[in-house]
């Protein structure tokens, strides 16, 4: 697996490889540059050649989302937000940026990394986190439309 710094300024893209499995693949042409692969529920294990990471997301009224190294208990990062895109930025400048594109079976998603963020240590944990918060959005996003259209036809 190539490190994600090594794909700055290539396009790069999210796919399921498989309908109906929660695994997807960071693809830069044919070579595979992450893996976010869920467990059970929203616990995820997210692999990169620059590290292994846990993503869950705890809470109900307040949800957010805790970064793990793999193997460890102690949190890296807590963050509150849900969005279908997802931008890193330093000095309002856009160094990493994710778009979800949600079929009915399959998500898929673009990424665009700066040259800039080629030297950002967490460039890795960032791309894989961003699509994390994504596909955690769009679930939300159709289980309250279920919620929605149950509600109406039972009225």
């Amino acid at each position: 697996m190539r490190s994600i710094s090594e794909t700055a300024g290539q396009e790069l893209l999210w796919i399921q490889p498989a309908a109906f499995q929660r695994e997807h693949e960071l693809r830069g042409g044919d070579d595979v540059v992450a893996t976010l692969k869920f467990q059970r529920g929203s616990l995820a294990d997210a692999e990169t050649a620059d590290g292994y990471w846990t993503f869950k997301r705890q809470g109900f009224w307040q949800p957010r989302v805790t970064v793990r190294a793999a193997g460890s208990d102690a949190d890296l990062a807590t963050f509150i937000l849900w969005q279908s895109v997802w931008v890193r930025q330093e000095n309002e400048k856009p160094l990493i940026r994710i778009k979800g594109r949600h079929g009915l079976i399959k998500a898929n998603g673009a990424v665009e990394i700066t040259p800039d963020a080629a030297n950002i240590p967490d460039t890795a944990l960032l791309v894989l986190l961003g699509w994390y918060l994504i596909l955690l959005h769009a679930e939300d996003s159709a289980a309250a439309t279920s919620v929605s259209a149950a509600a109406a036809s039972s009225s």
